[in-house]
């Protein structure tokens, strides 16, 4: 079980920069799940902590192999399969799901920090949905075309569109009554989206390829570090017909591939599935445990010999990232002192907007409840937390 590095209590001196000594054996305590457990009491301020308190199954009443689901899940087994193969509920395999999308995206936001800037960026969004037909999404993807490394990604839910029979739209209005979308959602979204990009570049100007969507051209044009990029003449924009043929010459070769991926390894994104996310925020958490078995687990390269990860192509450390793969399933990553992007916030928080499954019924709320420790752990990466 892994030792506490850092004290819980977000007011202490030791929770950012613990002295050696700093914590003490307190006893310990019998679990069901976990066997006998070791508490620690912090000598600055008296905060308990124990074992327990940095693992993967803090206020977890059944170990399940972490490993195990990760792999199944990244291969685009549903939780009802998982859950069938390891002889476990739905329930559980839904926790560990979001124990690991947490993982993915604290790991994504601390490996980020240390990678170089990017200089040609590329966006694009995939046409999914969530619950029913009725209710299309779009997950935009923000990634690098040099490394192909996946950096952002926001989600917003529409209504459908297109020629609807008579009874669609009967249905459709009486969902209406029950939860509707948001005007502007879409615009909203990409607007995040655009916003976060100066995240990743640097001085030394920016790249961006798009397709010919018109609300990309208005919301890159009144972005202000874009504006600012484009006044210093260190932005260049490439816009590319939709219809262009997928192939390696294509500016917008990586997000077409990153569709293709997710088309082919989940299931709830296939084209004619009847696999539909049950909501937005578990839908946009098995997109990051996809988003980290891409960006860290596999080959830029299976032909021609490159076989180094596209974190490792981004000039990430091969040794920091062994060691958080190593941790990935036992200890969770720290977000003290880390800058986290409201996209990475919201799917973390729970607050992407989206129908309930049960509408005939009156179902007003959906989606995961957000466990108090997760919410302390993003607290602790806010400046107002040092």
């Amino acid at each position: 079980m892994p030792r506490p590095r850092f004290c819980r209590n977000p007011k202490c001196s030791n929770c950012y920069h613990p002295p050696p000594g700093w914590l003490i054996r307190n006893g310990t305590y019998p679990t069901v799940a976990h066997g006998q457990v070791q508490r620690y009491r912090c000598r600055g301020c008296g905060c308990g902590l124990s074992t327990q308190s940095e693992s993967m199954y803090y206020f977890c009443k059944r170990r399940l192999d972490l490993g195990q689901v990760f792999s199944r899940l990244r291969g685009g087994s549903s939780m009802r399969d998982v859950s069938r193969e390891l002889g476990c509920s739905r329930t559980a395999v839904a926790t560990a799901m979001l124990r690991l999308a947490r993982q993915a995206m604290a790991a994504h936001v601390a490996l980020l920090s240390g990678a170089a800037a990017s200089t040609r960026v590329c966006f694009d969004g995939l046409v999914s949905a969530v619950c029913s037909r009725d209710y299309p999404t779009q997950i935009t993807t923000l990634g690098d075309s040099e490394t192909e490394l996946i950096l952002a990604m926001t989600h917003c839910t529409s209504e459908r569109g297109g020629t609807r029979t008579a009874g669609q739209r009967r249905r459709i209005q009486r969902k209406r009554c029950v939860w509707r979308p948001e005007a502007g959602a879409l615009t909203e979204s990409i607007t995040l989206l655009v916003n976060e990009l100066s995240r990743f570049t640097g001085p030394a100007g920016v790249h961006l390829d798009t397709d010919c969507h018109p609300l990309y051209a208005r919301v890159i044009g009144t972005d202000l570090a874009l504006n600012w990029y484009r006044a210093h003449r260190l932005l260049t924009v490439r816009r590319t017909a939709g219809t262009a043929p997928r192939t390696r010459a294509n500016p917008l070769f990586f997000v077409n591939y990153i569709d293709r991926m997710i088309r082919h390894r989940m299931k709830e994104h296939t084209r004619e599935s009847f696999a539909i996310a049950r909501n937005a925020t578990s839908q946009m958490h098995r997109m990051w445990i996809f988003a980290w078995d891409h960006n860290t687990r596999q080959p830029r390269r299976v032909a021609g010999g490159e076989r180094r990860s596209r974190m490792e192509v981004a000039g990430l450390s091969p040794r920091l990232l062994g060691r958080v793969q190593r941790e990935f399933t036992t200890r969770r990553v720290s977000l003290r002192g880390l800058a986290v992007p409201e996209s990475i916030t919201r799917v973390w928080m729970g607050r992407l907007a989206g129908p309930p499954v049960r509408w005939r019924v009156g179902q007003k709320t959906t989606g995961p409840v957000i466990p108090a420790f997760a919410k302390l752990d993003l607290l602790l990466a806010h400046p107002h937390a040092q």
